[in-house]
C-alpha cells in the first residue's frame, strides 16, 4: 500500500480522512492475508479519493509570481532540564 501525503491529507475533509483510514487498515490487512489482488483495488480507491486533494495541492505549488515559502523545521525539546546543576 502506498500512503499519500502529509500534505494531502491536511487537505482532505474529515469524512475523507476517516474514508482513508479506513480504507488503508483494510489494504493493509489484505497485504497482509496476501491478497494483493484485492489490495491494488483498495489502492485504486485511495488514489481517487486522495485526487482532488493531490490537484489542488498541484495548483498551490505551481503558482506563478509568488515566492516559495520554505517553513523551518521546528525543534521542540520536552525532555526534563537536569535541575542538580
Amino acid at each position: 500500500m502506498r500512503p499519500i501525503s502529509v500534505q494531502v491529507r491536511g487537505l482532505l475533509g474529515r469524512e475523507e480522512i476517516e474514508r482513508y483510514n479506513d480504507l488503508w487498515e483494510i489494504g493493509k490487512f489484505l497485504e497482509g492475508e496476501g491478497r494483493f489482488d484485492l489490495a491494488r483495488k483498495i489502492q485504486r480507491e485511495i488514489d481517487l479519493l486522495a485526487e482532488p486533494a493531490v490537484e489542488k495541492l498541484m495548483r498551490y505549488e505551481n503558482r506563478t509570481g509568488q515566492t516559495p515559502v520554505v517553513a523551518a523545521p521546528v525543534i521542540i525539546d520536552n525532555r526534563k532540564k537536569d535541575q542538580s546543576k
